[in-house]
C-alpha cells in the first residue's frame, strides 16, 4: 500500500481516460528500493496512460521499504488502476 500510495503521488494522469484500464508492471528493484528496471506485463490499452504509470514508478524511486526486511521482493508485480480507491 506504501509503494502504490508513493506512485500514485507522481503521477499526472493524460485528459481522456475512458473507463478503468488497468496496466501491470515489474518493477525490479534493490534492497534499498531504488528502481533498476520497470517493464510493462499488460498494458492499458492507452498508451499515454502506461507512459504515465512507467514514468511515476520511476519517480517514486527509492520505493518505500517493508517494516520487515525479509519481506523484501527484489521483483515487483505492480498493478495499476486509475480509478482505485
Amino acid at each position: 500500500d506504501r509503494v502504490r500510495g508513493k506512485i500514485r503521488g507522481n503521477i499526472t494522469l493524460p485528459p481522456g481516460i475512458d473507463g478503468n484500464p488497468e496496466a501491470l508492471f515489474e518493477v525490479t528493484q534493490l534492497p534499498s528500493g531504488d528502481v533498476l528496471d520497470v517493464k510493462i506485463l499488460r498494458s492499458s490499452g492507452n498508451a499515454a496512460l502506461d507512459a504515465a504509470v512507467e514514468r511515476a514508478i520511476r519517480k517514486s524511486s527509492p520505493l518505500p521499504k517493508p517494516a520487515q526486511a525479509e519481506l523484501f521482493d527484489r521483483v515487483l508485480k505492480i498493478p495499476y488502476r486509475p480509478r482505485d480507491d
